[in-house]
């Protein structure tokens, strides 16, 4: 039996290039967003796919199958999240972006098959036989199955952003091994400004936080007085695709936001044993990558070394073209400030940048 392997991060760190390479590595199976699409990229949903409660299978399958409003308004609006790659526009599609698609489609399946439909079908009528189980079960079975499937020994699951809910990870795979992956702050907080994923999330948290009610799952409009003019064109019943893709974020939030979830995310890996956290800093992919993916390799188990992988994936690693040193003087020191206290907790872990 595998055993359960995830990567965690900050998003916008690095995760989705390491879910990439490990895609292609012979023996793993890389499950890329698998928890961060059915969580709906959303607070909200934290409670339901991480239920303490036992279930069945079909009820654990209507969970990871279902359609979520979030991801769906995005869909809808074609607000484009590169990660999420299910071809909606195509004629030949299940799914589209009226009808939405199920969260375990919107980049899980895809990432690992042409014939995701296809998968999709098999896994709802293997999981729905299942019975009672706690969801943690639940996971590491479909993982496992997944992995049978497609000729894998071993599974490696990769969100965007669940460094913030590392806890509900290690409460489910109380024995698995984490990655973590690292990036310079300011670097992060750059990326996480231009992202939409993280903007639309912004949105609707504020949106939630004005109305008391979550603007997706409830028409209370009640206290829309409150909600401030910049956020009002992202109400769901007259949300306008143009304003949103004009919104913009202050930096500085980012930086604070990266520090925050370093400073969280660290407090629960530090009771990881050393056997079985890995920390991979993203810069050190671009020194010496082959190294890199080595390390990786190894921290996996002795029989997940391969050369002819991790040298052909070295190959493929190039520099974003984007950084925090090419903004303005002034900019640049309010960034490292903001990012300062994140800086300081990896150095206290080991995990050190110039700053």
């Amino acid at each position: 039996m595998s055993v359960p392997t995830i990567i965690v991060g900050t998003g916008r760190c690095g995760s989705t290039m390491l879910s990439n390479m490990l895609r292609q590595h012979p023996q793993v199976l890389s499950l890329s967003e698998f928890f961060s699409s059915i969580s709906d990229s959303s607070p909200y949903r934290l409670a339901e796919i991480f239920s303490p409660d036992a279930m069945d299978g079909r009820r654990f399958w209507e969970i990871v199958s279902a359609i979520t409003p979030n991801l769906h308004l995005a869909l809808r609006h074609r607000i484009e999240i590169p990660e999420f790659i299910y071809p909606s526009d195509a004629p030949n599609a299940r799914f589209s972006r009226e009808t939405g698609v199920p969260g375990i489609l919107h980049v899980a399946l895809p990432h690992l098959t042409d014939e995701h439909d296809h998968v999709f079908d098999l896994l709802g009528d293997e999981v729905s036989s299942w019975p009672e189980a706690t969801i943690g079960e639940h996971y590491g079975r479909l993982f496992g199955w997944l992995a049978e499937h497609f000729g894998k020994r071993l599974w490696v699951e990769r969100s965007g952003g669940f460094l913030a809910f590392a806890n509900y990870l290690l409460a489910m795979f109380p024995d698995g091994k984490l990655i973590h992956v690292v990036r310079d702050g300011r670097d992060t907080a750059l990326s996480m400004q231009e992202h939409r994923g993280f903007r639309l999330t912004y949105a609707m948290i504020s949106l939630e936080q004005f109305l008391g009610v979550n603007p997706l799952l409830s028409a209370d409009r009640s206290q829309v007085d409150r909600v401030p003019s910049e956020l009002l064109p992202f109400l769901p019943e007259h949300f306008d695709p143009d304003a949103f893709r004009a919104f913009r974020l202050p930096l500085q939030l980012f930086g604070e936001l990266w520090s925050q979830w370093i400073g969280d995310g660290l407090g629960l890996l530090c009771a990881i044993p050393a056997d079985r956290l890995l920390t991979l800093r993203y810069e050190d992919f671009f020194v010496d990558p082959k190294r890199q993916l080595d390390t990786l390799a190894a921290f996996l188990g002795d029989e997940f070394v391969d050369e002819t992988w991790s040298t052909g994936r070295a190959a493929t690693v190039r520099k974003p073209q984007s950084s925090w040193r090419d903004l303005p003087e002034e900019d640049a020191r309010t960034l490292t400030e903001a990012c300062r206290p994140g800086f300081e907790q990896l150095r206290a872990a080991g995990v050190h940048y110039d700053v």
